[in-house]
């Protein structure tokens, strides 16, 4: 078998109602388990657990981009004002590029037949922005699943 590859942190992007993040900078998925107490006598003094609840999150920092047809601040905007669940995919885009965004933008994951991904519901639960004098403006969005985060293998297009 030979040395595992690790992924490159800019090759791992979320995807929103079937757009990536323009401009991102940064990507994150964070999955949790509340636990209850199923401690018996039979345990002595080691404490027992078990999974009663499952969630997760995924946030994404970017630059906001001034374009009218891309996932950025706008679009969020509206989505977040909606509020309702939007669509999430997490994962490595199917057309993966070294030389940047390909002409006709990112792909998602599940258009590469073979390609892992994740997908969900979320809500956007935070959206913030930052417009400092002399800088690019920047923005953080938070998402909170609704149900289950699913692990996919692209279908192909």
């Amino acid at each position: 078998m030979s040395k595992a590859k690790p992924l490159n942190g800019k090759d791992f992007m979320i995807f929103v109602a079937g757009k990536a993040t323009a401009l991102a900078t940064s990507h994150k998925l964070t999955l949790t388990a509340e636990t209850g107490d199923a401690a018996s006598k039979d345990d002595g003094m080691w404490d027992e657990s078990i999974v009663t609840k499952m969630g997760w999150e995924a946030s994404t920092e970017a630059l906001v981009s001034a374009d009218a047809d891309v996932e950025s601040f706008d679009s969020l905007y509206d989505a977040f004002i909606a509020g309702e669940a939007v669509d999430i995919i997490l994962g490595v885009p199917a057309n993966l590029s070294n030389d940047g965004v390909p002409e006709d933008g990112w792909a998602s994951p599940a258009t590469k037949t073979g390609q892992k991904y994740y997908k969900g519901k979320a809500l956007i639960t935070s959206l913030d922005r930052t417009d400092a004098k002399g800088s690019n403006s920047t923005m953080t969005a938070q998402f909170k699943g609704q149900g289950k985060l699913e692990k996919a293998t692209g279908a192909g297009a």
